[in-house]
């Protein structure tokens, strides 16, 4: 999986790309994997809409457009959602990309959130932005069981990027969904009781002395059985 500020792959600007284990990356590196994926029609893409600390606040992945959208005016993902921009037609190195809102007539959707398109390697791809449950929850991802719908968990992951506990960078898509007040006590599966815990950790979190709480959602609070805490916050895509 590749993370590439959307400015970086415009060739607005040279800010690094990233790579869960690799770290981060050459722009030009990024913009030229980037452009080997927009070959590829397997390929899939997403877009994740920060706020000014680079926390994510909405976020939507791309599905095949059925019919070509009509010409307009191209735009990309600010912050408290999109904001239309010029962009260019070609990137410096990367693939040729527009992003423009899909209705009201080229201006963006009611606060950023809702339907937009995608162009990017001459495919034509529909995003739906949904906000994320960061500091603030109305529940609306909630799921009843035990187990998070692929949403609520993929949402969660863009959030929390990697394993909650302080020390630990396991990417999140390779962490177990982990409720802070256990499921059996009462806890939501929702994103304001849910984050990303890899295997070792979340044993770690079950064992006797420690407790994860959530004073937010995406704000993860340790405590070790000596009593000292430590607090994580929602991860910071580079802005």
């Amino acid at each position: 999986m590749l993370t590439i500020p959307l400015v970086t792959l415009l060739g607005l600007a040279e800010r690094p790309g990233d790579a869960p284990a690799l770290g981060a990356l050459d722009p030009a590196l990024a913009r030229d994997l980037a452009a080997g994926a927009a070959r590829n029609p397997r390929s899939t893409w997403c877009i994740t809409v920060t706020d000014e600390q680079g926390h994510a606040i909405g976020h939507g992945c791309a599905r095949r457009a059925r019919t070509r959208r009509k010409p307009g005016h191209d735009g990309a993902a600010g912050n408290r959602g999109p904001t239309p921009y010029p962009s260019p037609a070609r990137t410096r190195d990367g693939p040729a990309l527009t992003f423009a809102p899909a209705d009201n007539h080229g201006s963006p959707p009611d606060g950023g959130y809702g339907t937009w398109h995608l162009t990017i390697g001459g495919r034509d791809y529909t995003v739906t932005l949904i906000p994320i449950p960061v500091t603030g929850c109305d529940h609306r991802y909630e799921t009843a069981g035990y187990k998070p719908s692929r949403l609520l968990r993929h949402l969660v992951e863009v959030r929390d990027g990697q394993c909650t506990q302080p020390t630990c960078v396991r990417a999140a898509r390779r962490c177990d969904f982990e409720h802070a007040t256990p499921y059996h006590k009462g806890g939501r599966t929702c994103g304001c009781n849910g984050g990303c815990r890899c295997r070792r950790d979340h044993r770690v979190k079950q064992s006797p002395g420690w407790k994860v709480t959530q004073p937010m959602p995406g704000y993860h609070q340790w405590t070790t059985p000596s009593g000292r805490t430590y607090t994580t916050e929602p991860m910071r895509y580079p802005i």
